[in-house]
């Protein structure tokens, strides 16, 4: 099991909300780097989202993410807002590992297929956020009409990971939707990251266990439920 620290940012400060809601802070922080920084040094892989591009399509912290990715040593993932070809090449270049595609991967997916061709499916995460079954975008905002189930085999073939967040347990701290990750563990061998409500080095042992290699983790680690050195001790 690896676990991946998320450092969200909205309005240049790293934050993690309640069920992606920019009204529902459990934690605010002015220096993203610094934090990005503090993570790197008990982790493997680093997971940086952008949450006012995500949501409000602004490109107000593109110099934060890029410093990250400049001064933080770690391989990282890069989320939020990733709606053309220039926005991709641009993050790449700046030195992300991966890039999460979201609303793009499913409204778009000419583009998707032209990242593809351009960087190679090595290089994508696709971003399938599930409320009910249904996958959801625009930050949260709107249904997209697609089954999580359909979506999973509908992009495989653009996909490295799919990064499957449960919005009802998101910043919950009540533990991850387990039974959707053994449904798509069952139907799709493209690599499952999680992401959700994952609160306990029991949940990480948990979903070590039915076959999730991966796993998001924000508002455990920030507010102390979790302890990256304890991870480690556990995982190596």
């Amino acid at each position: 099991m690896k676990v991946l620290p998320a450092v969200d940012i909205l309005n240049r400060k790293c934050v993690q909300l309640v069920g992606g809601d920019p009204d529902t802070k459990v934690f605010e922080d002015a220096d993203p780097l610094t934090i990005a920084r503090k993570w790197a040094e008990y982790s493997e892989y680093l997971h940086l989202i952008d949450l006012d591009a995500a949501i409000y399509n602004k490109d107000t912290n593109r110099d934060i993410i890029k410093k990250i990715l400049s001064e933080v040593k770690i391989p990282t993932e890069v989320g939020g807002g990733i709606r053309s070809i220039e926005i991709f090449r641009e993050l790449i270049d700046a030195g992300a590992d991966k890039l999460i595609m979201g609303t793009s991967a499913i409204k778009n997916l000419e583009l998707l297929k032209n990242i593809k061709d351009k960087f190679g499916k090595k290089r994508i995460v696709i971003a399938l956020d599930v409320k009910g079954e249904e996958v959801s975008i625009s930050g949260w905002t709107q249904g997209s009409g697609l089954s999580i189930y359909d979506a999973t085999k509908n992009l495989e073939e653009y996909a490295s990971s799919y990064l499957i967040t449960s919005i009802g347990v998101e910043g919950r701290m009540k533990g991850p939707d387990i039974e959707l990750y053994k449904k798509l563990l069952s139907i799709t061998n493209v690599e499952i990251i999680a992401s959700g409500g994952i609160s306990s080095i029991d949940n990480l042992i948990e979903l070590d266990k039915i076959g999730i290699n991966k796993a998001v983790v924000g508002t455990a680690i920030y507010t102390n439920k979790i302890d990256l050195k304890e991870v480690r001790k556990v995982f190596g």
